[in-house]
């Protein structure tokens, strides 16, 4: 069997830690950071103390060494140096003393000798030691307020355990990434009093006090950065922890149900979501037929209230829940039914489409995202509603109503992206030369509009003047015309990367176009002072050089290259590219 003295060395902690970590690690040891180290029922045990003390655990697992340290590198499992500190203390303890007699050598006390210590103290000393550190220590004076409020005569004292748990899950601040551990470790030390109570068989105190908990941790989570996930966890452990005293305690169905159904309600973080599912089999016939009525009274309730953010949530939760229990047990257009009661954005028509898409029912999935299409025609682009559609053309072999879908679209908001899709779809149906026309004709009808100064009618969902007027450049640009781009760029006021982008399409055949806009972008390069910069002033340069060889400018060049150097020679960095390349 593997011990700690066959593996850890200085090598070991170095590869485990690296080497950043392993120096740092050593520079805590031999500052004599290393406090209470005991090795004990096979664990290294010891303190270290940082910005704070923190606590650190090696031991072994089939031949590795493990490790534990409660700072925000060991809460990521990783191997710190408050691991390496600890590691290196460890290596050197003394070694055994052994007098100059024939008397066995002697070991450093170890926890096992504590424990021989314990056993011979009397139990007052004992229970005066464990007071005594419960005075220090918040976490474990909880927990021994809990097992003693658990053994009162005449039944446990509720209130002492309602206490813990405000005390423990109500922050006192923002919790951060870092301190969510040992925050939920708080937490869990609580609900584990919480299982001890379940198991003295206290079952009706145990759910009330679940609920109570979880109410305190949904609200506890507007203060907590639990990405890690660690809080989360416990949340579940709790919500199983009423599911099991709600096993054994048996309430009454109906009071069960309308608990259920104000926890999932009021609940931001899904707490209980879908517990008409998760406790079907407590509820019953008679607790879930009463769940089903208590959202179809809460719903009513809602409907009656005037909009709001919070009612509109309100009411999609309820309409939501009530998909769910009636999908249990219902037929499809039973769910149908339900989700048709708020149709108030295009997702709802698509939910209910792939219901029947499901189902094998696809011409009434069609027929419901045509009639989502309809509804907002005018609000809304057909986003996955369109896609959803033309998928289900395709099979159909509709082409001409796929194009239709995506025409919809290139009506309301034309862009280069629908275009393109535009184009693929109508090569299917071997009709993209009308459709093409049609597009183009279109986006000229739009632009001149929004040059006019009719921008609500041109572009209702486009707010950037660049993108109207240059649609069609760059539909031109993407087809590989690039006369017919640069025919239309000088009619509109472009962006200055899409005039770039012009010069490089026309530098091969008609050099004088592109070198004019080259030159009159290298000067506010210069001009941004970052050799970033002054590099791609130098490749524009470059670009100049070779494009007014061929225009027969080698002297106008030269002359433009030594007007930039006169004017910028206090710029050392970018003179210094200057004379790299030559120029």
């Amino acid at each position: 069997m593997t011990t700690f003295s066959d593996i850890l060395d200085q090598d070991l902690l170095r590869d485990l830690a690296g080497d950043r970590y392993y120096q740092r690690g050593v520079d805590y040891f031999e500052r004599g950071l290393v406090r209470s180290l005991a090795e004990y029922d096979g664990r290294i045990v010891a303190d270290v103390s940082g910005t704070e003390s923190y606590q650190v655990q090696l031991w072994l697992e089939n031949g590795d060494l493990m490790s534990r340290c409660s700072c925000p590198l060991g809460v990521d499992d990783l191997f710190c140096k408050h691991c390496v500190a600890v590691g290196l203390a460890w290596i050197a303890e003394p070694p055994p003393y052994r007098p100059a007699s024939e008397t066995p050598a002697r070991k450093g006390t170890t926890m096992d000798d504590v424990h021989e210590y314990l056993t011979q103290q009397s139990h007052y000393a004992l229970v005066q030691l464990i007071l005594n550190q419960s005075m220090e220590d918040e976490r474990w004076r909880e927990r021994l307020l809990m097992k003693a409020a658990a053994q009162q005569v005449g039944g446990p004292d509720i209130n002492t355990f309602r206490r813990s748990l405000r005390n423990v899950i109500i922050p006192s601040g923002f919790i951060d990434y870092y301190a969510t551990s040992e925050y939920a470790d708080a937490v869990q030390a609580v609900i584990s009093g919480l299982d001890d109570l379940l198991e003295q068989g206290y079952a009706s105190a145990v759910m009330e006090l679940c609920e109570e908990a979880i109410a305190l941790l949904d609200e506890a989570f507007n203060s907590i950065d639990d990405s890690s996930g660690h809080v989360g966890l416990v949340a579940d452990d709790l919500q199983h922890l009423h599911y099991q005293a709600c096993e054994v305690a048996r309430p009454d169905v109906r009071d069960l149900a309308a608990r259920l159904l104000r926890m999932e309600v009021e609940s931001g973080y899904g707490f209980f979501y879908k517990a008409s599912d998760r406790y079907a089999d407590i509820l019953g016939d008679e607790g879930r037929a009463a769940y089903g009525q208590l959202i179809d009274a809460e719903l009513q309730r809602y409907q009656a209230m005037d909009d709001d953010r919070r009612t509109e949530y309100r009411r999609s939760e309820l309409c939501r829940m009530k998909e769910a229990w009636v999908s249990t047990s219902g037929t499809i257009d039973d769910v149908v039914n339900v989700m048709a009661q708020d149709l108030s954005a295009p997702h709802r028509y698509l939910q209910i489409a792939r219901r029947y898409q499901e189902a094998g029912r696809i011409e009434e999935a069609i027929a419901w995202a045509e009639d989502g299409l309809k509804a907002f025609a005018e609000s809304y682009r057909t986003g996955n509603l369109g896609e959803f559609l033309i998928a289900e053309y395709e099979k159909q072999w509709r082409f001409d109503d796929a194009i239709a879908v995506i025409w919809q679209d290139f009506e309301q908001s034309p862009s280069l992206v629908i275009y393109k899709k535009l184009k693929a779809q109508a090569e299917k149906a071997n009709a993209w030369p009308e459709w093409r026309e049609r597009a183009i004709s279109h986006a000229r009808h739009v632009i001149d509009e929004a040059e006019s100064g009719d921008r609500s009618r041109a572009f209702p969902h486009i707010r950037s003047s660049y993108t109207e007027r240059t649609l069609l450049v760059e539909i031109f640009m993407w087809e590989g015309d690039a006369d017919q781009a640069w025919e239309e760029a000088q009619q509109r006021q472009c962006p200055q990367k899409l005039w770039i982008r012009l010069a490089e399409a026309r530098e091969a055949d008609h050099p004088e176009d592109a070198l004019p806009i080259h030159q009159r972008n290298v000067e506010p390069l210069i001009n941004q002072t970052n050799n970033q910069a002054y590099l791609e002033a130098i490749g524009l340069l470059l670009k100049m050089q070779t494009l007014m060889a061929k225009l027969d400018q080698r002297a106008e060049f030269a002359a433009f290259v030594s007007t930039l150097r006169r004017t910028y020679q206090r710029k050392r960095n970018f003179i210094k590219f200057l004379n790299q390349k030559g120029l």
